[in-house]
């Protein structure tokens, strides 16, 4: 009787383990912007893309994706972001949209952005591209120099 109880309870044992997707990142490229000409009446725009791999136990086979982005290491701020070389500052921002009207942020629901990977096979994994729109604003007064900045991703699942 005991062996047969043990059996039972290792055939039901898989049924209570969650089905999920665990996503991570395959490529983090960095946002590249070139030379800011300061005296420019144009922004300086560019984009870049996030490479994303999502593996799937169970559940369903297409995975919603998103993607957050933290404030400037440099200033603490979403909107502006904001550069950094020495002492000296630039704006910049993040954006969802190719108009670059939607700040990108860490807000689920609110200001993320993302993708859904479509059929992934169980127990098998697919790969999925969300773009990231940059824009440098014009006539900023800066001096020349190398200016950076990092921010935090997430990706969820």
């Amino acid at each position: 009787m005991t062996s047969r109880v043990l059996l039972l309870l290792l055939a039901l044992a898989p049924s209570f383990v969650e089905a999920a997707a665990t996503c991570s990142f395959s490529s983090t490229p960095g946002v590249a912007f070139g030379a800011y000409d300061d005296s420019s009446a144009t922004a300086d725009d560019t984009t870049t893309s996030i490479v994303v791999q999502c593996f799937r136990i169970g559940g369903p086979a297409d995975v919603p994706v998103t993607l957050q982005l933290g404030p400037s290491a440099t200033s603490g701020g979403l909107a502006p972001r904001r550069m950094g070389s020495g002492a000296n500052r630039m704006d910049y921002n993040l954006y969802r949209d190719a108009g670059r009207t939607q700040v990108w942020g860490q807000t689920t629901g609110v200001d993320t952005g993302g993708i859904t990977i479509l059929n992934i096979p169980n127990l098998g994994s697919k790969t999925g591209t969300i773009t990231i729109y940059g824009r440098v604003p014009a006539l900023q007064n800066v001096p020349a120099g190398a200016y950076s900045d990092s921010v935090q991703m997430t990706v969820s699942p």
